[in-house]
């Protein structure tokens, strides 16, 4: 952090402003003994090895002249120092944080799992340092995965990157006890607030998509020789226009205007995820193949007008 040279420029009441600022740094993140403090001093060449502990007590008295509250090393904290309260917190508005929602709301439908972590990890290192907590409250809820185990998300977004076979426990809606599944591990997708795995069953060969919310326990995580991917639904279709959504990743523009329409070609997890796409899309989209789909879609269309009396 300083080189020689410089630290030796500095007056000692210099030295003591950085290292009291490097100290807030240190306990924002997390609760510090006297020897990690000092190693971490040293490692950013702000102390020697020679000196003594006690220009840490000084920097901590300093840090609670300034308004900050630092608990007292002892037993009840683990013989560490923690940092309780401090007057450094960010002044954000309600309106702001709306602002931050709304803009987190137009990127994350189309944001891998990772890009979503990383998101969510940042609004619970920004929170606690809001001065509302309200505010806090709005920042920690903007992300979809705050409803989600991190530790099972992160497994399960590891074994997607190294297409691991999965073994893990899952609770359906429409059973009372938990079961296990083996999945060959593809992606992880949010769709409507909601994360689901997509996969591979291993038993029946079929298209899967758990809801992560309902993933229980992973009880097992391996590298295979014979993994499977679920081959895509491809269905092709007229569309007159894509409204405010427009298309998604998987949907390509074959040819068309914007005065006649699109020939669209999507590929889908499953005929279940297909289906409900085109169905979004009402009168506007006509299904051109593949014939079975569109009997598919035509029967379910007719079925909804029976039911509704249309």
């Amino acid at each position: 952090m300083i080189g020689k040279a410089d630290k030796e420029d500095l007056s000692q009441i210099s030295l003591t402003g950085i290292r009291s600022l490097v100290l807030l740094g240190l306990l924002i993140k997390s609760p510090m003994s006297l020897e990690e403090i000092k190693k971490a001093y040293i490692k950013q060449n702000i102390m020697e090895d020679s000196n003594s502990s006690d220009i840490i007590r000084i920097d901590i008295n300093t840090l609670r002249n300034a308004g900050c509250e630092i608990s007292r090393a002892d037993k009840r904290t683990d013989n560490k120092f923690v940092l309780l309260n401090h007057p450094f917190k960010m002044d954000i508005t309600e309106e702001e944080a709306g602002v931050i929602k709304q803009a987190f709301n137009r990127i994350k439908e189309k944001s891998d799992i990772s890009v979503l972590m990383i998101y969510d990890n940042l609004f619970k290192k920004i929170a606690p340092h809001i001065s509302s907590q309200k505010v806090q409250e709005i920042i920690l809820s903007i992300s979809p995965l705050k409803k989600y185990s991190t530790e099972i998300v992160e497994q399960l977004k590891t074994a997607c990157e190294k297409k691991n076979l999965v073994k893990l426990v899952y609770k359906a809606p429409t059973f009372k006890e938990a079961s296990e599944k083996e999945v060959y591990a593809d992606r992880i997708v949010l769709q409507n607030d909601k994360l689901y795995f997509y996969g591979v069953d291993k038993g029946s060969e079929n298209p899967i998509y758990l809801n992560i919310k309902r993933i229980l326990k992973l009880l097992s995580s391996s590298k295979t020789d014979d993994f499977r991917k679920a081959e895509p639904i491809v269905v092709r279709f007229f569309l007159k226009d894509f409204g405010i959504s427009g298309l998604q990743d998987n949907e390509n523009i074959e040819s068309g205007n914007m005065t006649d329409g699109f020939v669209v070609c999507g590929h889908y997890h499953n005929s279940f995820f297909a289906m409900q796409r085109i169905l979004s899309f009402g009168s506007r989209c006509t299904v051109i193949e593949p014939d079975d789909f569109k009997d598919k879609v035509v029967e379910i269309i007719k079925r909804m007008r029976d039911v509704y009396n249309v």
